[in-house]
């Protein structure tokens, strides 16, 4: 299949990743204030609190900024009648193909981030594992999901 056949995540991804990581760094910045606290408190080594807080303010711009830029224009996903094509990776990329016969469940989920901004994952099971497509718009998840549904009853058929 040709790059031009590939499909990207919806746009609002990169918005939504953005908010998924001021949520983790939120959550690092709970970690350091334990961790000050139990420093005070039962005289634990500065150092812990110290590397812990540093490693927050060097992880923020990747969890705000760059991871979702990046994941955005690394994602790639191409639906056929036999086979689902998924391309991803930031510093490691990967090349999956699904054959549609494989597929033995095809679920979307939504956290309250996604739901926020309309989108869904959806998690292609096989019996090898399974695979997720994050990112897409509601509507897109459930094309994708019908879509999977009739080639996998055509799979079927054949059989």
């Amino acid at each position: 299949m040709s790059n031009d056949q590939f499909k990207r995540l919806d746009p609002k991804m990169v918005a939504a990743k953005k908010q998924e990581g001021v949520v983790s760094l939120f959550v690092y910045g709970l970690i350091c204030l334990a961790l000050l606290y139990c420093t005070f408190q039962w005289n634990w080594p500065m150092w812990i609190f110290v590397v812990a807080t540093c490693l927050s303010i060097v992880s923020a711009p990747f969890d705000i900024y760059f991871v979702p830029r990046w994941t955005y224009q690394r994602w790639r996903y191409c639906i056929s009648e036999t086979s689902i094509q998924i391309e991803k990776g930031i510093f490691i990329k990967r090349k999956i193909l699904i054959p549609m016969g494989k597929i033995q469940h095809v679920d979307a989920k939504q956290g309250p981030i996604l739901k926020k901004y309309g989108l869904s994952t959806v998690i292609l099971s096989t019996a090898a594992g399974s695979h997720e497509i994050p990112g897409l718009a509601e509507e897109t998840a459930d094309s994708i999901r019908k879509e999977i549904e009739k080639h996998a009853r055509l799979d079927d058929e054949q059989v």
